[in-house]
């Protein structure tokens, strides 16, 4: 049977390729399609149409879905992250006779969100069939907005990229005390990392958007940031003592793919205390959570002075992840269910 996968089909990060996999496995024909418009203007022109997700290039890109669902006829197209994609293009997807369903791992509804780069969605929300949704806070939200068939779906990870290494490290042979990699937002993350600096610990700093924000702060003297993606981000994270995951506070986070990856690569996770969080891992035994930075600071001191008792927590931690039902495969199971439910309802 035939699919579209719909989504941006960039390599850094991959957050695509997996789920093509994962689909292909579950025996479907997965044709993808790229929703990054081509030829948008430079400029200031260029960078507004891109953050309204309007103009020439966008409005050629729904048109080439349309031209592509015609061509091949498919029973389902799902979408990853559908901010592109207007109101009409996917009503007229759907009086074909198209099962539509998405996953957006943002949270649309968020008063933090950057301005109008949800509109689109929003607008569109009830056309289509189902939505899969990262955070279990946003499925009322969902529902309140019209949609007719929500589920929870929550951050998974990629057995394929993120995966225990041989050259992890279990000894006091580490890169670092701690690391992050991820992007720069303007809540604690950069609090946190100034107090270890200060109490000696080193610290790797990886992602986007943080030069500027660190200038004339103790975590300055990591910058230039650079970013890290596929074997350097598992190796990071794999051989610092501590692997750091600070949750996105824009799109109220309870949870986050890194968490899981950090445990997957070999690493050990010390991330933000939340309730969802908790519910994967146990304090102390197989991760370790904090809720203040005198709580962070001393879980990084008990890291690095007892190696023998972090590899205990690394290898349960592992276990339990493996125990799990948390990776792609699961979760495009849980899709390929609806769909499936919903393809023989129909016929």
């Amino acid at each position: 049977m035939k699919m579209i996968y719909v989504a941006s089909l960039a390599t850094s990060p991959d957050r695509d390729s997996g789920w093509i996999d994962a689909f292909a496995r579950l025996g479907y024909e997965v044709i993808p399609f790229c929703s990054e418009p081509k030829g948008d203007k430079a400029g200031v022109l260029g960078r507004v149409c891109k953050r309204l997700n309007i103009g020439r290039a966008n409005k050629q890109m729904q048109q080439d879905l349309i031209a592509l669902a015609e061509r091949e006829q498919p029973a389902w197209i799902h979408f990853r992250l559908p901010i592109g994609f207007d109101r009409r293009t996917i009503t007229e997807l759907g009086n074909r006779k198209i099962l539509l369903t998405q996953y957006f791992n943002d949270d649309p509804f968020s008063k933090h969100s950057p301005f109008a780069l949800h509109w689109k969605f929003l607008h569109a929300l009830t056309a289509y069939d189902g939505h899969f949704v990262y955070r279990a806070h946003n499925v009322a939200k969902y529902q309140e907005a019209g949609a007719t068939h929500v589920e929870h779906c929550p951050p998974t990870y990629d057995t394929r990229r993120h995966f225990l290494s041989i050259s992890a490290s279990t000894s006091n042979s580490f890169l670092a005390d701690a690391a992050f990699i991820g992007h720069w937002e303007n809540d604690w993350r950069a609090d946190c990392l100034d107090a270890l600096v200060k109490s000696g610990f080193s610290v790797i700093l990886k992602g986007g958007m943080w030069d500027r924000a660190i200038r004339n702060r103790p975590i300055g003297k990591l910058a230039p940031v650079t970013h890290a993606f596929g074997e350097e981000y598992n190796h990071i994270y794999a051989n610092v003592t501590a692997g750091l995951c600070f949750f996105s506070k824009i799109n109220n986070d309870p949870w986050t793919e890194r968490a899981l990856e950090i445990v997957a690569v070999g690493g050990v996770l010390v991330c933000e205390r939340t309730e969802e969080a908790q519910s994967y891992f146990k304090n102390g035994e197989e991760a370790y959570f904090f809720s203040s930075i005198e709580e962070l600071l001393e879980i990084v001191g008990e890291l690095r002075n007892n190696p023998a008792g972090r590899e205990k927590v690394r290898l349960a931690g592992h276990k339990r992840l493996l125990a799990g039902k948390n990776t792609v495969l699961d979760r495009a199971t849980q899709i390929v269910k609806f769909v499936t439910s919903m393809q023989g309802s129909a016929s």
